[in-house]
């Protein structure tokens, strides 16, 4: 796939998951304000049955307590009818109306105060059921002077102050409202009652109500109450919100996996391609060259002699070696990679499998006007490992710290204990390693940007192999590089037991 395809789709996946989150976002919120305005609204209806619960119960008892006697300030009157007497100034919003009630020849007053607007409205309903109870003899028309004049009570002497915590319960539990709650009543900006720990949460939202909104003159008589428990409550909202993340971070942690594979894989898939170009070329030489020296052999109009027959012939067998050499090299790695390698191990000194070594890689530095040097200072360097393998380890580490240097190279191998264990370390003065090749040097088919070294010839296994061997010794290989300067490769080897 194009790299600009996948980031093309890296993008997408990512606007549609950002996207995703948004609406997971605004879903909860949507759904906790829903919440907060249905609880709101419950709320108020249950106030609104408590307020009306306190005038049933004021009516029932001026029912059970008042009569016309119970006005003692009557006054005679001429007159015999009976009905209302309501003076109201010219400016009510800032002047006192009074209001009186006469019959059987007496005036009696019920008391003055600041109109209410409710109870100016339901005043001409009150006048004429007022009318109808004295036309008919019905002694309860004192219930009605009775509403009118409670208003201007004490509210201690109106509401039975410890009945209402339990009438306030009762009707919230009636709308479903089950949440422990604070309450306060409040008259003329005075406190008349409230709950012990009214004052505990000064910062919680407060519902309010006003009591006996009815009377015909206006009061300050307020109903507050709050819920404690309210917060929690409303994150009962959220309730989803916990698995809701926890499914979107996977599906983030499993799309943003997805993206690194699909990158890695084209970064892979990079790699092997300049792997089959550079193996393309590496086996296309030998056959060319055995190709020639075959015809050279057919070839009548050359002369040959025995030594040219025996020059050719080394020359065919020299590349042969060398092209099976390379094909047993893929062959194994790819051997290596499906199936873990039986190893023979037995007891090995390090110090001799780098003495065997090193005449080999010091003539090949020596031929390039370079050193080599060697500090072999470990005290104890006998390990349980494959003879073989550790020796191809070591040879590949050398190999590339000379292939790879553009001057004469000043190579070094050293020794030492640590951690019950033997390091073996191999420094150079090469090209170097950048830190972001350095994440990848380990993996099969890379290849390390050379610059202007164009005579590096390989398949970009040796390092893997390094790494791959030493794993199955429990050993660790690590390095160390800065362009231009060199690298310095350690492994850490455990001793034999």
């Amino acid at each position: 796939m194009n790299q600009k395809y996948i980031w093309l789709v890296t993008i997408v996946l990512c606007i549609s998951l950002s996207g995703l989150i948004l609406v997971q976002i605004n879903f909860f919120q949507t759904a906790s304000k829903i919440k907060e305005e249905q609880l709101a609204l419950t709320v108020s209806k249950a106030l609104d049955q408590v307020v009306s619960e306190l005038e049933r119960a004021e009516k029932e008892m001026i029912i059970l307590e008042g009569n016309i006697s119970s006005f003692s300030n009557g006054r005679a009157i001429s007159s015999k009818s009976s009905g209302f007497n309501i003076i109201i100034p010219m400016d009510f919003t800032h002047e006192k109306a009074r209001l009186s009630f006469y019959s059987e020849n007496k005036e009696y007053s019920i008391g003055e105060g600041y109109l209410n607007p409710e109870g100016i409205s339901g005043l001409s309903k009150m006048q004429s059921q007022f009318t109808k109870s004295l036309e008919s003899g019905n002694s309860r028309f004192a219930l009605i002077a009775g509403q009118f004049g409670n208003s201007q009570l004490p509210l201690g002497e109106r509401i039975k102050m410890d009945k209402l915590p339990q009438l306030i319960q009762e009707k919230l539990r009636e709308n479903g409202i089950k949440l422990n709650f604070e309450y306060a009543v409040k008259s003329n900006n005075k406190f008349e009652k409230r709950s012990k720990n009214y004052f505990r949460n000064p910062s919680f939202e407060k519902y309010s109500k006003q009591l006996f909104p009815n009377d015909f003159f206006s009061n300050l008589n307020f109903l507050y109450i709050y819920f404690p428990g309210q917060q929690k409550y409303m994150l009962q909202s959220y309730s989803l919100l916990v698995p809701s993340f926890i499914l979107t971070l996977v599906l983030i942690l499993s799309s943003a996996f997805t993206i690194f594979i699909i990158f890695r894989q084209k970064r892979l898939s990079n790699i092997k391609n300049d792997f089959i170009n550079n193996m393309t070329h590496e086996f296309k030489t030998p056959i060319a060259t055995i190709s020639l020296a075959s015809q050279m052999l057919k070839d009548n109009t050359v002369t040959t002699t025995a030594s040219t027959r025996d020059h050719i012939a080394k020359i065919i067998n020299d590349e042969s070696r060398r092209l099976t050499y390379q094909v047993e090299k893929v062959l194994q790695m790819a051997v290596f990679n499906e199936v873990r390698m039986k190893l023979k191990l037995k007891a090995v000194s390090v110090h001799k499998i780098i003495q065997n070594l090193l005449p080999n890689f010091t003539i090949r530095v020596e031929d390039r006007k370079g050193n080599m040097y060697q500090n072999i200072d470990a005290e104890h360097d006998l390990v349980m490992a494959d003879e073989v393998h550790l020796s191809n380890v070591i040879a590949n580490l050398l190999d590339n710290a000379i292939k790879y240097c553009k001057d004469a190279p000043e190579l070094s191998i050293s020794t030492r204990n640590k951690n019950k264990g033997i390091v073996i370390t191999i420094t150079d003065n090469g090209i170097g390693i950048s830190k972001e090749d350095q994440k990848m040097i380990f993996e099969r088919f890379f290849r390390v940007h050379t610059g202007n070294v164009h005579d590096v010839k390989g398949f970009g296994l040796g390092l893997s192999y390094v790494k791959k061997i030493v794993d199955a010794h429990n050993g660790q290989v690590n390095v160390e590089s800065v362009l231009d300067k060199g690298s310095k490769f350690e492994i850490y080897l455990p001793l034999k037991k």
